[in-house]
């Protein structure tokens, strides 16, 4: 019996937007979080979020499909600066919206979730210096309940 993806454990498309919005709004109370969200907000962030996380997790591939996959989010996050102090408030946010978002208290589940996040953090802040070159041809990550599988 094969386990479902994680997009589908979490509850698929209504799951993601709810876990974006939660997250989205505990990064903008957040007084080092918030600070790229300075320039200002796009009002499709919440479901481009919402669309790129559900990709990623086994979803559909909508994000890719409407705003260039990988190497787009990467450019759009890129060359911010960030710290080390955001990486791990980063994903303390995105841990304490998983418990208030409504999705399954599973504990493999929310291990899966934020070891991919502690990932992919990672991953974008390798970009966050001014000086970072970003590769052509990035794909969106694939993450399943073993961890990451393409990208």
């Amino acid at each position: 019996m094969s386990r479902p993806s994680l997009y589908d454990a979490c509850g698929g498309a209504p799951a993601m937007r709810a876990l974006a919005a939660d997250f989205h709004a505990r990064c903008l109370a957040d007084p080092v979080l918030e600070h790229p969200f300075s320039h200002g907000v796009n009002p499709e962030h919440v479901q481009r979020l919402a669309d790129y996380w559900g990709e990623v997790l086994g979803g559909p591939p909508v994000y890719s499909a409407r705003f260039g996959g990988q190497e787009a989010m990467i450019r759009l996050h890129a060359h911010q600066g960030a710290g080390a102090a955001f990486g791990e408030r980063f994903v303390a946010c995105f841990v304490a919206a998983i418990d208030s978002a409504g999705l399954p208290h599973d504990a493999e589940l929310r291990s899966a979730l934020t070891a991919y996040l502690t990932w992919a953090t990672r991953d974008v802040l390798s970009f966050a210096p001014p000086e970072a070159v970003i590769p052509s041809g990035l794909t969106v990550p694939r993450w399943d309940w073993d961890g990451l599988r393409s990208g």
